[in-house]
């Protein structure tokens, strides 16, 4: 039963008391006196005597009977608040025992309890609650190693070949000067991508919405990629309306199809098909960048958006900083869309975007 239901029925329950409390205390007081009718059968003198005590009889009755009528309501009222108050009490320990663990930094505790109550919506909330808050910070641990690791390997690297240089136990051979001069810029790409995610997740980085003709932009990205696809023996396809307008940010746009779009080329094999399609319905822009390579690990799959995650993890490093699909999903999502992605023979990845909205 609701606690809402349980007051109006204390309510309910205190007023017809009070009613039947008035009602008996007027009936017993006033039965104390007689009836007008009976004194018309005495004598006049007797008559002239009783009628003032009579009605002040009356007046006594009515006044006792509502005195003990609210009395009697006020001490139900009492009671029924206290025995509220008591059993709210006990049943809201849980969610205060749990509330105070959540600020200590426990994220480990949940609420048992099974009710279909309001109480019971608030243990599933703050279980929900929970749960997302652990895994923030499951995600921001595993977060912070993987940028240790891919920060501390290159460095090591570079540090190692600069003190060798430095000994004279390493030549300074101009192709190994390249080499380093190459994982620096990786590193320098690897650090102005986090600046951008962890920018883009906090909102500063704000979209330059306008009318974009995205149907145009589309054709031009598949054109762009055509020489590489064609070079590693892909075959890209691109089917877009003749012309269509969305309201976006042309360039966050071109930089999440460019990052899908590449990352398809890159795992399919020679021979292999990879389709860019664009779908204006309504309200509604959709882009989908589908492929028959090997698919994603179905391990993977639920947190390939995550930062440092890869679709491919036997590619190791070489195969980019593992942050492209988390910011292109921060993208997609800052554009009120969604990124969604499937794997089974191939990878299905589709964008979802409001396709009008407030430009500037």
């Amino acid at each position: 039963m609701s606690v809402q239901r349980r007051f109006r029925q204390a309510l309910l329950l205190v007023a017809a008391v009070a009613s039947a409390l008035t009602l008996l205390g007027t009936v017993l007081m006033a039965g104390l006196g007689l009836d007008r009718g009976f004194l018309r059968l005495l004598p006049p003198p007797v008559l002239h005597q009783a009628a003032p005590v009579f009605e002040r009889a009356l007046v006594t009755a009515i006044v006792l009977g509502s005195v003990l009528a609210g009395a009697g309501a006020l001490g139900l009222s009492w009671w029924l608040s206290r025995a509220l108050a008591q059993t709210l009490s006990v049943r809201l320990e849980p969610f205060v025992a749990l509330s105070r663990r959540i600020a200590r930094g426990d994220l480990g505790g949940r609420i048992s309890i099974q009710a279909s109550d309001e109480l019971g919506e608030l243990a599933y909330a703050l279980n929900r609650m929970a749960e997302t808050l652990s895994e923030s910070d499951r995600q921001r641990e595993t977060f912070l190693a993987a940028v240790a690791h891919d920060l501390r390997t290159p460095l090591t690297a570079l540090q190692a070949n600069l003190e060798g240089m430095l000994a004279g136990v390493v030549p300074p051979e101009p192709e190994r000067i390249a080499s380093l001069h190459g994982e620096a810029g990786r590193l320098i790409r690897l650090v102005e991508d986090l600046l951008t995610l962890a920018s883009a997740r906090a909102g500063a980085l704000p979209l330059a919405l306008r009318s974009t003709d995205v149907a145009s932009q589309t054709r031009a990205l598949a054109e762009r990629f055509e020489p590489l696809a064609t070079a590693k023996g892909v075959h890209l396809t691109c089917e877009v309306p003749p012309e269509g307008q969305a309201t976006v940010d042309p360039d966050r746009m071109d930089a999440v199809l460019t990052n899908l779009l590449s990352n398809a080329i890159r795992h399919v094999p020679a021979g292999g098909h990879v389709r860019l399609r664009l779908r204006l319905d309504g309200g509604i822009a959709e882009w989908a960048v589908v492929d028959d390579g090997p698919g994603i690990p179905p391990e993977i799959l639920p947190h390939v958006t995550e930062p440092f995650v890869r679709g491919d993890p036997s590619r190791g490093r070489g195969a980019g900083s593992g942050l492209g699909l988390a910011i292109a999903e921060t993208w997609v999502r800052a554009h009120g869309g969604t990124l969604s992605l499937t794997s089974d023979h191939g990878t299905r990845v589709v964008v979802r975007l409001p396709r009008f909205g407030t430009t500037g």
